[in-house]
């Protein structure tokens, strides 16, 4: 059966800074810190649904930071412990990608430096790093747009399988954190074995680029429930052109296990395992790649 995904007109994407201070003049902030076609688009914006910034005392704030994750405890201890929080928000019609969302993650940026704050993804729920701004007419999905993340190899040491067993645990869940800003559902696989996880988080990965043409069409789309993905969604996903892999596309199957989400997992055709089926049909290299420079040939 084909799985059905309604767009909505309007998408929301939110950031918070957590800080100790609060920001003296954000428009000539702006003006110093943003790059000239950033700092005339982010202006324009400012003030309109487009691009709301509002400044609350933490123990005030509409924003629960308690949960953040961050890659260094310290980061989610800051946020945590901020006197401060100012949200950055943007109420986007769905045709406003790529340019929207970029323009309020470069907004929270420059206040975060400013402030010395921490950036958090209200999407992902995670703190994100200050990274470079690039181009806001470009739009690349591993720019940290959608959290998914692996947990600890072998489960943290809980995770007793033999390594060489395909199918010897299902240590890891995956769902994606933040599809829902760009309309779509988010994706998950679950039940993977230790040694493929991976695999599943790229196809994770490679499945949100291929669903991402959709989010800049609002309405009801129906999908076919086995979906090919090809080695240029995988490249594009990273910001390349250039093929990953020589073979054919994998052909996944989609499922609805919930309002919002839809699933990843063999086709019904596969007469094996969901491990099996990751370690016999998917593509090398979907093993291998867990981060990519753009400028950098991937693995061969």
């Amino acid at each position: 059966m084909p799985v059905t995904i309604t767009v909505p007109e309007e998408t929301t994407t939110g950031f918070v800074v957590a800080a100790d201070r609060d920001l003296d003049d954000l428009r000539t902030t702006i003006r110093r810190r943003l790059p000239a076609p950033f700092a005339e688009a982010v202006s324009l914006r400012l003030g309109t649904p487009g691009l709301v910034v509002a400044s609350h005392r933490a123990a005030d704030s509409p924003w629960n930071l308690d949960d953040v994750s961050a890659e260094e405890d310290d980061d989610a201890e800051r946020a945590q412990a901020a006197t401060r929080h100012i949200g950055v928000t943007s109420v986007l019609p769905v045709g406003d990608l790529p340019s929207g969302p970029h323009l309020a993650r470069a907004t929270a940026t420059v206040i975060a430096e400013s402030v010395c704050g921490v950036l958090v993804d209200l999407a992902s729920n995670d703190v994100s790093p200050i990274a470079p701004f690039g181009r806001f007419d470009e739009f690349i999905l591993a720019d940290n747009w959608i959290g998914a993340s692996l947990p600890p190899y072998r489960d943290s040491g809980r995770c007793t399988a033999d390594e060489d067993d395909i199918d010897g645990c299902a240590c890891v869940d995956l769902t994606s954190r933040g599809l829902y800003q760009f309309g779509l559902p988010e994706l998950e696989i679950t039940g993977a074995a230790c040694p493929h996880g991976i695999a599943a988080l790229n196809l994770v990965r490679t499945t949100a680029q291929r669903l991402l043409p959709l989010a800049r069409h609002p309405g009801v789309h129906t999908v076919p429930d086995e979906l090919l993905l090809t080695s240029l969604d995988f490249a594009a996903y990273w910001g390349s052109l250039d093929p990953v892999w020589d073979d054919g596309p994998v052909l996944v199957r989609l499922t609805e296990p919930a309002p919002g989400r839809l699933g990843i997992g063999p086709p019904a055709g596969f007469p094996g395992t969901l491990n099996e089926w990751l370690w016999d049909e998917v593509p090398p290299i979907l093993h291998e790649v867990l981060t990519h420079d753009p400028d950098q040939p991937f693995p061969t």
